[in-house]
């Protein structure tokens, strides 16, 4: 297992995951600064209301998603942090020990299916290679830790059908709840405890309580979590989950994760699977075959991220054809180098933004506004500033939500603001002492559209004698206020009905 750290180790430093800022995806400071929360709320005592404290922290620092997604990576990481001082770095070994617990649960089921080390040593190479995993190690994001509860889900299963009783079936149903409280796109993971004990016959050896009765409860109380989690609104259950049944089956995203020749031999291994019905192989077949059909009705796995759990399925029923066709011909290494042609290979690299170096320069704390042509550069700022400071103390507010109004994805876009006039007094208002403009993406790629506020900022700023230039790193530029507010200081409001049902005022000393 040493060896699989190291390797991860390695990928994450040649690919700079240690200098990142937050920005290797849109989610990934909402992930982080959420985490913090949780951190620094459970770092006090006594304990405050946890709902009126959350709304301020959010005021602060307006990048909080618990409600958009499941606290469970959040629990998982604010409880690391416990141990090892909150950042980049910290966050990366999280993701080390969670990849190599993950790597063991893989070894391990190669190791049932074909009982060879340095198969599935190799085998476990190629999966810590494939870009979408060197992705996962690298950001803070919740499919690494839902991709380590899909193993303990093809662990459980696999452990089910050796031994069929009701503890194996507790252990299935927490793996599953794991999952679901990680990320919801676990809903595609559901099926997989059916298939398996209908593929490998083992329903017959469960008692009927425990095949029926603890599903049905695990499910009902599945099911209660998240109707309260959305304020009893299915409608909201729907949307935040991305259940889109007019959005494209993703399953053609498959072959560019792992290439057309692994997903070949995989097939051919689906195939020895039905025929030999091995538990481990049987486990894998079963959770790759709930991903499939569920993800054809509910139509939420629609990034190549959200497919991460099916990718080490693919590698163990490639394994299982590999083992077959070892037995019958010579020519079974001919067979992998052909499904591996396709293998795709490449480095996944980050590089600092200058979001940290451009916070070094402004003193903490301070009322920041955040302005990009990219809506989401506004969250790795306030990660970034966030870190730098004791939580909670600057009150960083996004351009997006006091210039403008938009849904959580960024669509229906609107401008609040018009004139010049219209910004100064916005920012008098919110008593803004510094403003930070992103010129990142200033040019908008086809089909997006423009944000006539980022512009209409930047001119005041420039020509506005109460601000300054006062820092600058690469695409970010610091204005400081140099003459006092002419409006009196208004209350930030945030309308997140749309999200959690609550809107929110800050508390004005």
């Amino acid at each position: 297992m040493a060896f699989f750290g190291v390797i991860i180790a390695a990928l994450q430093v040649y690919g700079g995951a240690y200098e990142a800022e937050f920005d290797g995806h849109p989610d990934e400071a909402a992930h982080f600064v959420s985490s913090l929360m949780i951190l620094d709320y459970i770092g006090q005592w006594p304990w405050p209301d946890p709902l009126p404290w959350a709304a301020q922290y959010y005021i602060h620092y307006p990048k909080v998603a618990i409600g958009h997604w499941p606290p469970g990576f959040y629990t998982i990481q604010a409880a690391w942090w416990l141990l090892f001082p909150p950042g980049r770095a910290s966050s990366m070994w999280l993701n080390i020990a969670m990849g190599l617990a993950a790597m063991g649960l893989f070894v391990s089921a190669a190791r049932r299916i074909r009982d060879s080390w340095p198969a599935a040593v190799v085998g476990g190479v190629g999966l810590l290679f494939l870009p979408i995993m060197q992705e996962a190690h690298a950001q803070v994001m919740a499919e690494l830790p839902s991709l380590l509860f899909v193993m303990c889900l093809l662990w459980s299963l696999t452990r089910l059908m050796e031994d069929p009783s009701g503890t194996w079936v507790l252990y299935v149903l927490t793996a599953l709840a794991g999952a679901l409280a990680v990320k919801g796109t676990a809903v595609a993971l559901v099926a997989s405890p059916v298939i398996a004990v209908a593929l490998s016959g083992v329903w017959r050896l469960i008692p009927l309580r425990y095949l029926i009765g603890w599903p049905a409860a695990a499910g009902a109380a599945a099911a209660g979590l998240y109707l309260w989690q959305y304020r009893w609104s299915f409608q909201r259950i729907v949307s935040w989950g991305g259940l889109i049944p007019e959005s494209a089956w993703s399953v053609n995203l498959l072959p560019g994760i792992t290439g057309a020749g692994i997903l070949v031999l995989a097939g051919a291994g689906a195939g020895v699977v039905i025929w030999r019905r091995q538990p481990a192989a049987v486990a894998a077949l079963s959770i790759l075959g709930s991903m499939l059909l569920t993800s054809y009705f509910v139509r939420a796995m629609r990034e190549t991220r959200h497919w991460i759990a099916a990718v080490p399925m693919l590698i163990l029923l490639c394994l299982a054809a590999y083992a077959w066709l070892e037995r019958k011909t010579r020519w079974a290494p001919l067979a992998l180098a052909a499904a591996l042609i396709t293998y795709p290979v490449a480095i996944y690299q980050q590089r600092a933004a200058g979001f940290a170096a451009l916070a070094a320069q402004i003193r903490q704390p301070a009322r920041m506004l955040f302005s990009s042509p990219q809506d989401w550069r506004e969250g790795p700022w306030i990660a970034i500033v966030c870190l730098r400071e004791s939580r909670p103390s600057s009150t960083i507010v996004r351009a997006t939500k006091l210039l403008s109004a938009s849904t959580w994805d960024g669509e229906n876009y609107r401008a609040l603001v018009f004139t010049s006039q219209d910004v100064e007094r916005k920012l008098d208002e919110t008593a803004i002492d510094v403003a930070v403009l992103d010129k990142a993406g200033i040019t908008q790629p086809p089909g997006k559209a423009p944000r006539p506020h980022h512009h209409l900022l930047a001119a005041t700023l420039r020509a506005s004698p109460s601000w300054k230039p006062c820092g600058a790193a690469g695409e970010l530029t610091a204005y400081c206020r140099v003459a006092p507010p002419r409006f009196s200081r208004q209350p930030l409001r945030f309308d997140l009905m749309e999200r959690v049902g609550l809107t929110i005022e800050e508390r004005v000393q």
